[in-house]
């Protein structure tokens, strides 16, 4: 089996398969984890008798970790693959559970679970979508949805096992167990076969040739190699921005949902374990809807970016409605709704930001996106709880969620106009390699130019794509 697959375009099938069912089992047993840790929140709290915000730190770290390292988890499959970075984090990750048996205080399940645990699972996320995106074109938003309906899956059936096993063998023995079920991370990294594709323009600097004429040595400034590393530029590219800013405002919603939720529901008077139930329904409703809506937006006629913002409108309506359903059937077809709306989104994530950002650069792309989904997990819950303090109860909270929903399609708006506008920023080091409304360069000729031994393009043929800014019709749609 050779290492490396090397192709013109993504084979939208073959291997890619493959590597779809890797990554389901990724979402499935390893990051629907982190979302799903909440379990041991109560038994944290009895055996370290701390306060309840302080004892929550232990999630919101996990998670935030997880998202907010994603550019570090970018910046090593580039100069390594994405199948290193995930058999990396699987090792990390559980590694960081198993420091965690030996706890005495809450300070040190902070480093251990929050920092540890948490860099680990970023170097399995964001890695383990950008594969997909490499593998697939035409099919990306069908392969995906698939893969993140594992998420759904973990959710539904992660946290009674989690309890399970605290009941048996004690919080320590339970972490020891979810230790090894992070190990499978490596199992699942090891099915993500690298592929070349031809949007890698690399070039080598050691040494070129043109004809028989061979190429100085290129000195690359630091800055360069910094931004070649992280690609730092895609900050400075407008509608990759103005798409993770939206997405800042979605995640900030969907945050407030998922922490709040389960309280409000008690607070209205439904037993503990229907409250809690509520988040298995809304997974149940999602495991239907990802790949279902994936499919979809893959064969219909409207725009990806467009059916994105359908979805995100459909979660904040359902959010608005949370507040007016004064009992628990009324919470259970809110919750329905979520995840159906929800089951739109997600899938097309991924999608976007290698539309946005380029399939060579997409690892960096899903890095940065993540980092403005952590931030907002950070201040969504924090503010929620606030409004809570001041009003006494959750309603204020979704009715922020919502509006910081609905406002994030409204900055989406801006990018159909931003698309027709130059791709990149400046200092971007590079040529723009196929994201939406870009105008796609080939036919280009190479001078060397006798100063600093820079390589400078000359005599360029630009292809103007016909459709939303696209040349390659598997971005079509």
């Amino acid at each position: 089996m050779p290492k490396v697959r090397s192709g013109v375009n993504p084979p939208d099938g073959g291997w890619g398969w493959v590597v779809v069912t890797g990554v389901f089992f990724v979402h499935a047993g390893i990051i629907s984890s982190a979302m799903s840790f909440g379990v041991f929140y109560a038994e944290f709290r009895d055996v370290f008798q701390e306060s309840a915000g302080i004892t929550s730190f232990i999630s919101s770290i996990l998670v935030a970790t997880m998202l907010m390292c994603s550019p570090f988890a970018g910046a090593l499959s580039n100069l390594t693959s994405c199948r290193t970075a995930i058999i990396a984090g699987g090792v990390i990750s559980a590694a960081g559970l198993v420091v965690s048996y030996f706890a005495q205080t809450m300070v040190h399940l902070f480093f251990s679970v929050g920092i540890l645990t948490g860099l680990g699972l970023s170097l399995m996320y964001a890695p383990s979508l950008a594969m997909i995106g490499r593998y697939f074109d035409r099919r990306h938003a069908t392969a995906s949805g698939i893969a993140v309906s594992g998420l759904g899956v973990g959710n539904f059936a992660l946290p009674p096992l989690f309890q399970f096993l605290i009941d048996e063998f004690g919080w320590r023995g339970a972490l020891l167990i979810v230790a090894g079920l992070m190990l499978n991370g490596c199992v699942c990294g090891a099915l993500m076969r690298p592929i070349h594709l031809a949007e890698d323009r690399t070039v080598d600097r050691k040494a070129q040739s043109s004809g028989d004429q061979e190429l100085p040595i290129v000195h690359v400034p630091f800055h360069r190699k910094v931004n070649e590393t992280f690609h730092v530029s895609l900050l400075m590219h407008r509608p990759f921005l103005v798409f993770s800013v939206s997405m800042f405002g979605m995640v900030f919603g969907n945050s407030i949902l998922i922490v709040h939720l389960v309280a409000h529901a008690q607070n209205l008077g439904v037993e503990k374990t229907s409250a809690a139930f509520l988040l298995s329904i809304k997974g149940v409703s999602e495991i239907f809807s990802r790949p279902l809506n994936g499919w979809l937006s893959d064969r219909g006629k409207i725009s990806k970016v467009y059916y994105y913002m359908i979805g995100v409108t459909g979660m904040a309506i359902a959010t608005l409605a949370i507040p007016f359903a004064s009992n628990y059937t009324g919470l259970v077809v809110c919750m329905v709704l979520y995840g159906l709306f929800s089951g739109i989104v997600f899938p097309l994530v991924a999608v976007l930001v290698c539309r946005y950002s380029g399939a060579s650069r997409i690892s960096s792309g899903l890095g940065w996106a993540f980092v403005f989904q952590g931030a907002a997990f950070l201040l969504g819950p924090p503010v929620s709880g606030w409004l809570y303090d001041a009003t006494g109860n959750y309603d204020m909270s979704f009715f922020s969620a919502a509006i910081f929903t609905f406002v994030s399609v409204l900055v989406l708006l801006l990018n159909p106009c931003s698309t027709t506008s130059r791709t990149l920023g400046p200092g971007t080091g590079g040529l723009p390699d196929r994201p939406d409304g870009i105008v796609v360069v080939s036919h280009v000729k190479r001078d060397v130019s006798s100063e600093d031994g820079i390589v400078v393009l000359s005599h360029v043929k630009r292809d103007v794509s016909s459709e939303d800014g696209q040349s390659n019709p598997g971005f079509r749609g």
